[in-house]
């Protein structure tokens, strides 16, 4: 008798967890990765790492599905992934689609890109400045739009990186290097980003720099993300192992993606007192 009281007792408050309004659903990032077109890498060799990557990542705890489609595809799935706070990621090597950002800067607030930034999700870019776009199609414009700071840049060639204690840590790939395009940590100053984590710096600390690759930069109003991942013009960088090492290591945990959700405690639960009896 004792065991179906409290049987009834776990699965009446399970009940109520599932069923409370203000309970926040555990969310699963969805990925899209682009590589149709890309800069600074080779269309073959940006393939490789971003099989490297989704190899990693898929069937990982947090990651829902991962798509490696055309530019065809991107506008709709970009739109469809545009939800407050939904964490998802598109990765890019090099190039910005028009599709999600019309070239030449043509529409600086209110692009499909920057909707879905803004929204609360994420960017990734490795090989050629961030939002640059092929052959300059954005220029020093497509970062300024998407951050929404006027004047940013991404200069300069063969910055020596050191990694952080926290990139030694979380990205145990990542050694030493020399990036081309480093995140300008200066000129984030009196705006809505701020360095959330520094893998690597110009000076090996995670604080008190002024460039930092990788990293994620973090809007402290949105909490839209930009990773940035060896921004190399043509180096043979890991760029995929390390990208799968940020999520794994520090951006799942980090957005709530490994927590423990209603249904899996439900089931834990009932695991163990069918154990017990």
């Amino acid at each position: 008798m004792r065991f179906f009281m409290i049987v009834a007792g776990v699965l009446c408050a399970a009940t109520l967890a599932l069923w409370t309004p203000t309970a926040d659903a555990v969310p699963k990032v969805d990925i899209f990765v682009y590589t149709e077109i890309t800069q600074w890498i080779g269309q073959g060799q940006a393939q490789e790492q971003a099989d490297i990557f989704i190899k990693e990542m898929k069937g990982q705890r947090g990651i829902g599905e991962i798509v490696n489609e055309d530019a065809k595809a991107i506008e709709k799935w970009t739109k469809d992934h545009t939800e407050e706070k939904g964490y998802h990621l598109i990765s890019l090597y090099g190039d910005f689609p028009p599709e999600i950002y019309p070239q030449g800067n043509k529409d600086e607030d209110g692009s499909v890109a920057e909707e879905f930034l803004d929204a609360g999700n994420t960017f990734s870019n490795s090989a050629d400045y961030f939002f640059w776009g092929l052959a300059g199609r954005n220029r020093e414009g497509g970062l300024q739009n998407m951050m929404d700071i006027p004047g940013i840049v991404q200069w300069d060639d063969d910055t020596a990186m050191k990694v952080t204690k926290e990139g030694k840590k979380l990205t145990p790939t990542l050694k030493d290097y020399a990036t081309d395009r480093p995140f300008h940590v200066d000129q984030l100053a009196k705006t809505d980003w701020e360095v959330e984590i520094a893998f690597a710096t110009e000076t090996g600390k995670s604080t008190g720099m002024n460039r930092c690759d990788p990293c994620i930069i973090r809007n402290t109003e949105t909490d839209a993300r930009l990773i940035q991942v060896y921004q190399t013009n043509g180096q043979d960088d890991p760029k995929g192992k390390v990208l799968s090492e940020i999520l794994l290591n520090y951006y799942l945990e980090t957005i709530g993606a490994l927590d423990v959700d209603p249904q899996e405690k439900l089931s834990t639960t009932w695991g163990d007192l069918k154990s017990r009896r």
